[in-house]
């Protein structure tokens, strides 16, 4: 039975270079998995957080710091294991059955190709909320980016960009945003 009273909103921070292209022997992972609740009668925004996720088969590069503010330090010192994430998920955010939605589907394509590599279950539900197509029906154009998307509704980013929590807060904002509509 899916819940309806709230939804799962996540966005990911993978490990990233600056001309795209990984260096030999790395590929892009995940290596935060930002969080919350959206609750859907109110529009307030829960249980924000972040899991850092220790990459096991690339490096975090200097644009990827300065993108993320993330280093291998931090993810040496606070990461856990990307089954570990999946699983604290699935326990704190009654996230098997919540919808979940985030910015696009990069959010959501990566997650399930890191289960299905690692031979984890998906820790989220069958039925999610691509924003980013949301909105590109609900305007007939395609949408301009998260940042730009809340200017457009007169909200404010709240954090830092590219932070997956804070990421995942203003997607939920802008959601409740566009679901009123």
């Amino acid at each position: 039975m899916l819940l309806y009273d709230k939804i799962t909103v996540i966005d990911i921070e993978a490990t990233c270079w600056e001309d795209e292209k990984p260096p030999e022997n790395q590929e892009r992972e995940i290596i935060e998995i930002g969080i919350c609740k959206l609750n859907m009668s109110d529009g307030s925004i829960e249980d924000k957080r972040s899991y850092f996720v220790k990459p096991y088969k690339s490096e975090v590069s200097e644009y990827c710091t300065k993108l993320t503010g993330i280093t291998a330090e931090k993810l040496e010192k606070e990461g856990i294991s990307f089954q570990e994430a999946c699983s604290r998920i699935k326990n704190r955010y009654n996230s098997l059955v919540r919808t979940y939605s985030a910015y696009g589907g990069f959010d959501k394509e990566i997650i399930e190709n890191q289960c299905r590599e690692l031979g984890t279950r998906f820790p989220f539900s069958d039925t999610y909320i691509d924003l980013k197509i949301l909105i590109s029906l609900m305007k007939g154009e395609k949408p301009k980016g998260l940042l730009k998307e809340l200017q457009f509704r007169n909200l404010e980013f709240e954090g830092n960009n590219h932070s997956g929590a804070d990421d995942a807060y203003n997607t939920a904002k802008l959601l409740y945003s566009v679901l009123r509509k």
